[in-house]
């Protein structure tokens, strides 16, 4: 396994933090608000998952609820990736007015209490992070997997999509893909799709930047999948060389896909 990096730690909403001073920042805010919330806050078991909320906050049956349906999200997670049961190994959340952000560290996911109020919470997108690192992915792919993986499974087995930057998941992915596309903003972030590296400021401007990368992602992602299938680009999550694995999984480079992407949504 390679040994991670600071800028490794913390995926922000699926974003992976650029500058290691801020990264080192939020992680010791994690690490503080995890203990403080194990503490003080209400806890819920599940099978699968470890749910700490903030206190006094939320209904305990919609803690309960929502405890059910992320417990559910991971079995189904684990089942579309088929990969090992980790054993007694659970994934732990934390919920709180605190966190403003959704993101994860490792295998603990930190979710906004509004989000989960308001059943939009990215659950699926950061427990897919969690089940899938793709330490060696480049941001396009990881996040765009992340994304398509949490659309899939709403839309075929349960769960909500906890949507980012989209609201209709993979069935409309496309049509938003090509509105960015269009646009000087999806201009400006297309030469980062299919690359290592991201856009500057993906952190900072989420609604000039990080919408339309985040989409384009999952819209690349998805046209893989469908013309690949899920099976051949399986290895690629796990690859200690990524474009290597890619070419030999698909017999296509990065480039070459987004080429045959791009020409695909001209139709």
């Amino acid at each position: 396994m390679m040994k991670p990096t600071a800028c490794s730690l913390v995926l922000i909403a699926g974003l992976v933090c650029p500058r290691a001073s801020a990264q080192m920042d939020s992680w010791t805010s994690d690490r503080e608000l995890a203990t403080d919330l194990i503490k003080n806050g209400s806890a819920w078991e599940f099978d699968r998952a470890s749910l700490w909320f903030e206190n006094g906050v939320m209904d305990p049956k919609e803690m309960s609820a929502f405890g059910q349906l992320v417990n559910q999200g991971i079995l189904d997670i684990e089942g579309f990736l088929r990969v090992p049961h980790p054993g007694t190994r659970k994934i732990r959340y934390f919920i709180s007015t605190q966190i403003e952000i959704s993101h994860s560290t490792w295998r603990s996911i930190f979710l906004p209490l509004s989000k989960v109020e308001s059943h939009s919470a990215p659950y699926l997108h950061e427990t897919a992070h969690v089940l899938a690192p793709c330490e060696d992915c480049p941001m396009w792919f990881s996040e765009g997997l992340a994304s398509y993986i949490q659309s899939f499974v709403s839309e075929h087995t349960g769960g909500y999509d906890g949507a980012i930057f989209s609201r209709r998941g993979n069935w409309g992915i496309d049509q938003d893909a090509r509105r960015w596309l269009a646009s000087s903003r999806g201009q400006a972030v297309l030469p980062f799709i299919g690359v290592h590296g991201e856009p500057p400021e993906i952190n900072y401007d989420r609604s000039n930047v990080a919408a339309p990368f985040y989409v384009m992602a999952q819209s690349f992602v998805k046209f893989m999948v469908e013309q690949a299938t899920f099976e051949k680009l399986h290895p690629v999550f796990e690859a200690k060389d990524f474009d290597a694995e890619l070419e030999a999984a698909t017999g296509k480079t990065a480039a070459g896909w987004k080429t045959q992407w791009l020409t695909s949504l001209k139709r």
